[in-house]
């Protein structure tokens, strides 16, 4: 079989999320049976060297549409990743010069009513949530777009992340240098953005150190606006703060040292990397369900199976997070189960493999996506199973139930 032309762009090749799944997937894809281009349409960035040292090619545009023609002209597959809008000139690009297969990772489920959505071969949402609510505004349009809508999640480098934890001799050195060996630790990863930072997650956590009094907070990400409402709350010695990273070493370090990862963010989650990461790593989750926005978070988080899911409401954060410091087999329970789900739905091999199987069934026809396929589509039990999990929330009594 002749190898499959693949362009994997975006707008721009530096550290964010989304230019991580154009790494993650142009690194896993078949290079026997793909021959594969990252594109940055308008800039590179930090991301260009990580790419090319995995031996791909990389091309910067620096928003030069003509270059983008000729790369196209000799594509099989281009693979475009961004919020769901169609820049309609980037697009006309496209339809002039379409190759065989169009994808789109859509990462925020927008839909502007482009004249070029037709062009899209298949819309690949990033969790079910998105797909859903996407869907349900779209409803008088639902026929016409069910079929190439359909749910591909981020991949999460589960090789790569098992290859770099810490010994226990490092994240025993690590505690010492930080003073946590003797304390129960919450945390959280994140980007040091206000809006990526729920603060009811420290009013559930001052709560919860009322009755645990050598718990501390591992903050990775910290505004003013943080820290000032930890000082309000009078927790502010309680708090561990370090800088955000992108050496994914020392951020395994933070995750190893939680006994517990707090996610709780103010606008929500698309997909929720650092979620599928501390669960991957085996720390068990609590989050926050947000049903007037983003919500993915509740799709990683099985509520009392790979962790709980919790109303906003600092009490009830305080008695999860109390019950689980209370129980370590519980918490040894859900940690191996996390595991397990990401290894299952999230790996990136896996998931990258379903991409794979994607594109040879639309290339070539006879070719029938294998029923392990982790490409999800449309369909009322979507609908259902996100709905179920908005109402399935951590309550006290469920104790009675593990």
């Amino acid at each position: 079989m002749k190898k499959i032309r693949i362009i994997e762009a975006g707008n721009e090749l530096g550290l964010g999320g989304t230019e991580y799944t154009i790494q993650l997937i142009s690194k896993y894809l078949n290079k026997d049976n793909f021959e594969v281009t990252v594109v940055g349409v308008k800039e590179g960035g930090a991301r260009v060297k990580l790419i090319q040292e995995l031996g791909i090619n990389v091309v910067v545009l620096n928003g030069d549409l003509n270059k983008l023609a000729k790369l196209l002209q000799e594509a099989d597959v281009f693979h475009w990743h961004g919020d769901g809008s169609l820049n309609p000139e980037l697009f006309a690009v496209v339809k002039a010069n379409k190759p065989k297969l169009v994808l789109m990772t859509n990462i925020f489920g927008l839909y502007n009513h482009s004249r070029f959505y037709e062009l899209i071969d298949y819309d690949l949402f990033v969790s079910k949530m998105i797909l859903v609510r996407r869907m349900l505004t779209d409803r008088d349009l639902e026929d016409d777009f069910a079929s190439k809508r359909k749910v591909l999640s981020n991949p999460v480098d589960v090789n790569h992340i098992n290859s770099l934890l810490p010994t226990n001799s490092e994240l025993k050195a690590f505690k010492q240098q930080n003073n946590l060996q003797n304390s129960f630790i919450v945390g959280r990863v994140g980007r040091s953005d206000n809006a990526k930072f729920d603060l009811i997650t420290l009013d559930g956590f001052a709560e919860f150190v009322k009755r645990a009094a050598h718990a501390k907070f591992l903050l990775v990400g910290a505004t003013p606006e943080i820290l000032g409402h930890a000082k309000g709350l009078n927790i502010l010695d309680k708090i561990i703060v370090f800088d955000t990273t992108l050496d994914l070493k020392q951020l395994l370090m933070y995750y190893s040292a939680m006994d517990i990862f707090l996610a709780a963010s103010k606008i929500g989650e698309s997909f929720g990397m650092v979620i599928a990461e501390a669960m991957a790593v085996g720390i068990p989750v609590v989050t926050i369900s947000t049903l007037d926005r983003d919500n993915a978070q509740i799709e990683l988080v099985d509520n009392g199976q790979t962790g709980f899911v919790v109303s906003r409401d600092k009490e009830k954060i305080a008695d999860v997070l109390f019950f689980l410091y209370e129980d370590e087999k519980i918490r040894e329970i859900l940690s191996e189960s996390a595991k397990r789900k990401v290894s299952k739905e999230y790996k990136a091999d896996k998931i990258v493999k379903s991409l794979e199987n994607l594109i040879y069934s639309h290339l070539y026809s006879s070719i029938d996506i294998n029923n392990k396929s982790l490409v999800k589509n449309y369909t009322q039990e979507t609908v259902n199973d996100y709905i179920n999990r908005c109402s399935d929330l951590w309550e006290p009594e469920i104790k009675r139930n593990l």
